[in-house]
């Protein structure tokens, strides 16, 4: 599945004058082209919402649900009964009995179900999926996040100390041989079970890149947070780290972290937001309280740029990327930067509280208030909107075919 968690970039450069180019994002004019023909998720006061773009109809919501890989399936476990639907259609595919108090982690191949979190000694965690169903009994308050392409790895959090945890590490459970075994560093090093990393803050957002089989986590506030290449070099000092990126590679099983320099981390968790351009293979960290941008490639998890962004907007961020531009959304304020140098583009007003950001057929797609805008992604141009009631955050949108 996709939900999902972990860290990277960010740097300082010269500002962007996009405030001289701000405007208001304009009602359509007569001549607005149609809306594409598409599907949007979002998140909304009754639940994940499937919504038909051309129409702005509602056709499905679905209470505590869980998106799966790529978006193509989502999964509701609903009083031991869990339900697999077509992303795309709203249609039930299948329902199975369940044992569970929700969803933790999902793949196209199994399903990951648990007790809610909390302390705990011991943790029991029940996989369902094409080969049937299966309960594990773990020590210590474990809590998945993950599964390896061929559904033989689940990666979890173990939170510690169990009872009162305060902390947390990524580890590796091997379901073919039933136990936890070393994570690799991405020199391909095994971590001893008692060297991997414990981290103390938030985990703001998780991005997953299906072509790369990769997790990016972005944490915030790593107050003596020591890195695993730290702990296996015997370093007992704190780098003092308040903000990273963890990249998981699900297939290859190692982990990286990927510092960001301050100020990120410092301030509220969520004014950070993380996007990615698989396409360009660049991943973009913002923090809307300072106006600061980094980009890293995916290809070696290097910050190549930072930058100011020459706002700081505040309020819950937001980020998307792709035709070669990232787009940061907080408060009522949307920016957009070059992809690739940074460099600011335009600033533009929204009519309500940023609601998410979205991209579809060439389209920006904003959430602001109770709408869903369409936008020219160059100019912020309006060509078109749509109602959504109790509109949380907009989560995925993807084009129809035929």
């Amino acid at each position: 599945m996709t939900p999902i968690t972990r860290r990277q970039a960010l740097s300082l450069g010269a500002a962007a004058a996009v405030s001289a180019c701000a405007t208001t994002a304009q009602p359509p004019r007569k001549a607005a082209p149609p809306a594409p023909r598409g599907w949007l998720l979002a998140e909304t006061a009754a639940g994940l919402s499937l919504v038909e773009l051309s129409t702005g109809a509602v056709t499905a919501t679905y209470p505590g649900a869980v998106p799966g890989a790529r978006w193509l399936r989502l999964y509701q476990l609903d009083h031991g009964h869990l339900r697999t639907y077509d992303a795309t259609t709203g249609h039930l595919l299948e329902q199975t009995d369940a044992p569970g108090e929700r969803i933790k982690a999902v793949s196209g191949r199994v399903v990951a179900l648990g007790p809610e979190p909390g302390p705990r000694s011991r943790t029991t965690i029940t996989l369902t999926g094409a080969d049937g169903t299966r309960t594990l009994q773990l020590d210590g308050n474990i809590e998945p996040e993950a599964f390896s392409g061929d559904g033989q790895v689940m990666y979890v959090l173990d939170h510690l100390p169990p009872e009162h945890p305060d902390r947390y590490r990524v580890r590796m459970y091997d379901l073919a041989v039933g136990r936890m075994t070393p994570l690799l560093t991405r020199a391909k090093q095994p971590v001893p079970l008692s060297k991997e990393e414990e981290m103390r803050g938030k985990g703001r957002q998780a991005v997953h890149d299906p072509d790369l089989a990769t997790l990016y986590t972005l944490y915030t506030h790593q107050d003596e947070h020591l890195h695993t290449r730290d702990l296996i070099a015997g370093h007992d000092l704190s780098p003092g780290v308040h903000a990273f990126v963890h990249v998981l590679s699900l297939d290859q099983r190692w982990a990286y972290c990927l510092d960001l320099p301050e100020p990120f981390g410092l301030g509220p968790p969520l004014s950070h937001a993380m996007a990615l351009d698989s396409q360009a293979r660049r991943l973009y960290v913002f923090d809307a309280s300072t106006g600061r941008a980094v980009v890293a490639s995916t290809d070696d998890l290097r910050i190549k740029r930072g930058s100011l962004l020459g706002e700081r907007p505040g309020g819950e961020a937001y980020a998307v990327a792709a035709n070669g531009r990232a787009y940061l959304a907080a408060g009522k304020r949307l920016l957009s930067a070059d992809g690739e140098t940074l460099a600011g583009a335009g600033a533009w007003d929204l009519p309500g509280q940023a609601r998410g950001l979205a991209w579809l057929n060439g389209e920006l797609l904003a959430g602001a208030g109770e709408q869903v805008l369409r936008l020219e992604p160059r100019t912020g141009a309006r060509l078109g909107a749509i109602t959504l009631p109790g509109l949380r955050e907009l989560r995925h949108a993807e084009p129809s075919y035929g």
